[in-house]
């Protein structure tokens, strides 16, 4: 039955796509809807800063609107859609690392109203490494395979695999000192 409903919804992805494709608004709408939670979880695991977030994603909703009709394969939306986020949340790490400023808003974490938010998951999400969160959210949180992860973000399925193997037994050791004190 869940395949099954992943298909149908797979399919309803690709008509929308195509739609896009063609210059219809209200469809390249409806997939920016469909994905934001997903654009938001995955430009949070590379930026702290909330304004920052919302740079990134409104940047890669833009650049996803002016070369969608580069997408050649209907299916692989969403992964060629995160591969725009995290390039767009890259640059502005990049950007901001240089510039040297200290503020309170950059230890504060901003908990989404969703499946992601447990504290202390969250948290312990938070203290990895950027490539291992970046991954585990990608994994665990948007439900990607390993092939879609490594092309979004431009790596090896294997590579993917180890970084997963990584943050859970960093995770697990962050969550067990947690518990135990």
């Amino acid at each position: 039955m869940e395949a099954s409903m992943e298909t149908q919804n797979n399919k309803v992805v690709s008509i929308e796509v195509r739609r896009a494709k063609n210059g219809d608004k209200d469809a390249f709408c409806n997939l920016i809807r469909i994905n934001k939670m997903s654009m938001y979880r995955v430009a949070k695991s590379i930026l702290s800063k909330e304004e920052d977030v919302e740079d990134a994603v409104s940047e890669a909703i833009l650049k996803a609107y002016k070369n969608i009709k580069s997408l050649k394969d209907e299916s692989l939306f969403k992964t060629w859609l995160i591969r725009i986020v995290i390039n767009e949340s890259n640059t502005i790490y990049k950007k901001r690392s240089k510039e040297i400023s200290v503020e309170n808003e950059h230890f504060i974490n901003v908990q989404v109203n969703d499946k992601y938010k447990d504290l202390t998951l969250y948290n312990a999400i938070n203290s990895l490494d950027e490539d291992l969160r970046t991954t585990t959210i990608l994994f665990y949180f948007e439900d990607m395979k390993y092939k879609d992860i490594a092309n979004a973000l431009g790596i090896k399925e294997g590579t993917v695999k180890s970084r997963l193997s990584r943050a859970k037994e960093k995770l697990y050791n962050i969550l067990r000192e947690d518990l135990h004190g």
